[in-house]
């Protein structure tokens, strides 16, 4: 709360103002005054003592040249007639006192009449070239006379000053009193109302200065003012009517609400039933897909190990066995994504080499590429790998290989036939997995390419192979950016840091 500042009246202000601005002219005119007066009196001072000091200089000459001290001191006795002169004396060029008067000022030499001006005193030196020997005569000269004149001066301005202002009080009583009368007259309406709430008070005054036209004005709001406390009283009658019937229905809505509360929560007890159902019912179809594709997986590896099969009877077999290691990740994948959407998956991360696994997939997707007639290139930092190099980035193996199958399998799945898909992998500050192919993503689904269950032109397509590659990339602190034009074509690229941490975008 802001400090209420002290009430200062404004005939106050007004007086002190008026006051103030006379006082102020009446000392600068005083200054403007003595200031010269001192200044044309110091002046006038120093000239009758150089031609007082060149009249004595020229009487003492003779008495000089005739090496007569007596005679020139009588000269100097002359000075008690001015009563200022404090002290007088004639020296020889060498600087020998050879007369004085009272007390001898100190000699200094000089070559023309020179002046040296103190506060209270002035000391002339008049040099003696007239005789035939050459001395200095040196005048000392009080200037007390200065402060009289001047105490003369401010009692006469004093005087003026009082006179002066005894007329201003008077004055500014006068008009003090037309100016703020009618200030006061409403300071007094402006309580009042403020108390009473009686809107129909006025002030009463006229005149055709700015006070009247104020006080005009003042009426004239108080009558809009009485005029909207009017129309406030009818609408705050009116509003107390209105809430009085909203009252009355709220009361009606909130027993309707306490209804439909009720029969709400009975609505999420049965979906939290049909949930709780829903999820023991997937857990038996995982068990139960699980048991099954144990046996697609294990009898290929019995096979495998009895031998006695043909090159292509073998490779058909490895491919069943990857079809079947595929479709067991896919159900666990399920469970993983649903962990990884509410945030509580806890990943396993350790060295993972990505050229093992793109190797690996590229074997998988060999039918897929024979069958699109699309050609698959890996390149590490631009060379075409042979499968004995290693990128290795921190992460799950598991969820890393999902991730690079959904992106792969889209890009050879999008490609056209004599179509190329080039994974390129790149070392330096961030790790980047870059899979590319020619075709553009279509334009409907650009902007939403991560979310789920966005698809576009693609028989049997869920729409859940970008949006995983994201949960998997995102829970790995990696990031993941689809560059996508009808010219160069789509691009996927993954970035992951060598420590581990989060990629920020910027950094990507």
């Amino acid at each position: 709360m802001t400090e209420r500042k002290r009430f200062i009246p404004l005939g106050r202000k007004f007086n002190a103002a008026i006051l103030g601005v006379t006082t102020l002219a009446l000392v600068l005119s005083l200054a403007l005054s003595v200031f010269p007066m001192f200044h044309f009196y110091r002046q006038d001072a120093q000239d009758k003592a150089q031609a007082l000091a060149g009249l004595m200089a020229a009487s003492s000459a003779a008495a000089l040249d005739f090496e007569d001290p007596e005679a020139a001191a009588e000269n100097l006795g002359m000075l008690r007639r001015v009563p200022s002169v404090t002290g007088a004396a004639v020296f020889t060029a060498e600087g020998r006192l050879f007369a004085a008067y009272r007390q001898a000022p100190a000699f200094f030499a000089v070559q023309e009449p020179q002046a040296l001006m103190e506060l209270n005193a002035l000391t002339v030196a008049q040099p003696m070239t007239t005789g035939a020997r050459p001395g200095v005569l040196i005048l000392r000269i009080s200037l007390d006379g200065q402060w009289e004149a001047l105490a003369g001066k401010l009692a006469g301005a004093l005087v003026l000053l009082l006179v002066v202002f005894a007329v201003a009080v008077s004055v500014t009583r006068f008009y003090r009193r037309r100016l703020t009368d009618p200030l006061l007259r409403i300071q007094e309406v402006v309580e009042d109302i403020a108390r009473n709430k009686n809107y129909a008070q006025r002030v009463a005054y006229a005149s055709n200065d700015e006070i009247g036209m104020l006080v005009a004005e003042f009426n004239a709001m108080l009558d809009k003012i009485e005029q909207h406390d009017q129309w406030l009283n009818r609408q705050q009658e009116y509003l107390e009517g209105l809430v009085e019937q909203r009252t009355s229905q709220l009361l009606s809505n909130q027993e309707e609400l306490e209804r439909k509360n009720r029969q709400l929560q009975i609505e999420i007890r049965e979906r939290e039933r049909s949930e709780m159902i829903r999820s023991e019912v997937e857990r038996i179809n995982r068990h139960d897909l699980k048991s099954t594709l144990n046996l697609v997986i294990g009898y290929p590896e019995l096979l495998l190990r009895e031998g006695g099969l043909t090159g292509e009877q073998e490779d058909h077999i490895r491919r069943i066995r990857s079809a079947g290691y595929r479709m067991l990740d896919m159900i666990r994948n399920h469970l993983d994504m649903f962990k990884m959407e509410k945030g509580i998956y806890s990943l396993r991360k350790g060295p993972v080499d990505l050229v093992e696994i793109l190797c690996s997939l590229e074997e998988e997707f060999t039918p897929l590429l024979r069958g699109q007639g699309v050609t698959l290139s890996i390149l590490l930092d631009g060379k075409e790998i042979e499968g004995s190099e290693t990128f290795v980035v921190s992460g799950e193996s598991a969820l890393l290989r999902a991730m690079l199958r959904n992106l792969m399998q889209n890009a050879i799945e999008a490609s056209d036939r004599g179509g190329a898909v080039r994974i390129s992998l790149e070392r330096g500050a961030l790790r980047r997995v870059s899979i590319h192919n020619g075709r553009a993503v279509p334009a409907e689904i650009r902007r939403r390419i991560f979310e789920k269950y966005v698809t576009h032109g693609k028989e049997g397509g869920t729409g859940l192979g970008t949006y995983f590659a994201a949960l998997v990339a995102q829970t790995h602190g990696a990031h993941i950016v689809c560059k996508t034009d009808e010219r160069s074509g789509t691009t996927m690229t993954v970035s992951f840091r060598d420590d581990g941490q989060p990629v920020s975008g910027p950094e990507a």
